[in-house]
């Protein structure tokens, strides 16, 4: 500590232009071990006022004692840190004071305070499958990984093994983030009107695919061998518009066009795909799981939902990762049979579902992996929210006779349905 405080009173006061690279760089190692050490002890004390602020002690409580109805209240008044901060110094302190591998990590020093909250939060809950001692593991073996990742990538690897450890556990993850997703219109008193859209990681990988397409050459994208195409990038990179403003437009546009407008209209011609990788191993045997582009493990329920609207692309791999071959595109619907879809179904065939076809995606009722046909009679439409509950909760969709049956999952006790089209001329035509 001496040390430390002899570098920092060797620094030039507050002028550091005259400072030398070596004692610059110097004076960041310096304040940043001074900062771990003064984090170290906050979560430390925190972790101290909350044991002595426990819900049972009732009015005798620390926080209690001192006018305060909670810990977090206590550190809003005591520190002036808003009430998101005080949340989240509370939960590092709990953990910085907890038995285990990561409160034992952040007393001796072995990982900050910010590492060993990305730990925790990435790795999740013990469950029944994944026991509390095989997270402790992880915990040990993540905290040696600390020092070369940053809080943000140490989150990310502790998340991926979460995924390692507990495969069959990413169905659940992938619902709690969908379940999560919002939308939020703020009206500021200016006038302006800001959106906080949080968004699960198969939505957002639609929403970035339109982003970087309108973006993309404002922010260092790819270099275009076409003249049109290069063209059209440098009218967007010597654009007088900021690149946010770039963005905004773009999404205003699409917005106000979509109410009109065929799917050419989107933003670079071609409808925003979600692109996974899976192995065909896991297709045909039915255990593992595919990755989004972002990094996110998806369940195989959302590999076959997916695959029924996108299609699919073989792309065969050598041991040493390296591609052979890339084969041609299974795509389970054209725009002309789309059409024909909708002439049929006029909308979500779900019962009581009232999406009109710009909402709906091709269901395929065999899965081409399975040999399934690109046959119109083996599709059908289905909003995003009932497809994604048809793969999810096991239901099916059976053809009999000419008419659709909606299957409930095995065992479950819930009843079926037989589907009715929502398109009025169909049934005008039928009742004929």
């Amino acid at each position: 500590m001496r040390g430390a405080l002899a570098v920092l009173e060797a620094a030039p006061g507050t002028d550091l232009s005259t400072a030398s690279d070596a004692d610059l760089g110097a004076l960041v190692t310096v304040e940043t071990s001074l900062r771990r050490i003064v984090e170290r002890h906050a979560a430390l004390t925190t972790g101290e006022v909350s044991r002595r602020s426990r819900p049972e002690l009732g009015l005798s409580g620390f926080a209690q004692r001192a006018g305060h109805r909670t810990v977090e209240e206590f550190l809003k008044v005591e520190t002036g840190i808003s009430g998101r901060d005080a949340a989240a110094t509370v939960r590092v302190g709990v953990l910085a004071t907890s038995s285990g591998v990561l409160g034992d990590a952040v007393r001796d020093g072995r990982v900050s305070v910010a590492a060993a909250d990305a730990i925790h939060a990435g790795l999740g809950a013990p469950t029944d499958t994944l026991p509390a001692e095989v997270l402790e593991q992880a915990s040990d073996r993540l905290c040696d990984e600390a020092d070369a990742l940053d809080p943000d990538r140490l989150h990310r690897r502790a998340r991926e093994v979460r995924d390692e450890l507990d495969e069959a556990g990413i169905a659940d993850r992938e619902r709690a983030r969908r379940a999560a997703r919002s939308l939020r219109l703020v009206r500021q008193p200016d006038g302006m009107t800001r959106i906080v859209w949080l968004l699960d990681p198969e939505s957002a990988a639609i929403v970035t695919t339109v982003y970087d397409r309108a973006t993309s050459p404002r922010r260092g994208g790819p270099r275009f061998v076409d003249p049109a195409a290069r063209e059209k990038a440098a009218r967007v990179a010597d654009d007088e518009r900021t690149t946010e403003q770039l963005a905004s437009d773009a999404f205003t546009e699409l917005l106000r066009q979509s109410g009109t407008s065929d799917h050419d209209v989107l933003v670079g011609g071609d409808e925003p795909a979600v692109r996974i990788l899976v192995a065909a191993s896991s297709l045909t045997s039915g255990d593992g799981h595919g990755t989004l582009d972002s990094g996110e493990a998806v369940s195989l329920t959302t590999v076959h939902r997916l695959a029924c609207a996108g299609g699919t692309v073989s792309i065969i791999l050598d041991s040493a990762g390296q591609v052979l071959d890339m084969g041609r595109e299974q795509r389970f619907y054209t725009r002309h049979q789309r059409r024909a879809l909708v002439a049929r179904d006029g909308g979500c065939m779900w019962p009581g579902c009232d999406r009109t076809p710009s909402w709906t995606e091709a269901h395929h009722t065999r899965r081409w992996s399975d040999g399934g046909r690109t046959d119109l009679a083996d599709g059908i439409l289905l909003c995003r929210h009932h497809h994604l509950r048809l793969h999810d909760e096991g239901w099916t969709i059976s053809r009999r006779a000419g008419r659709y049956w909606l299957e409930p999952p095995p065992g479950s006790g819930k009843t079926g349905a037989l589907l009715h089209t929502k398109s009025r001329a169909v049934r005008e035509l039928l009742r004929a």
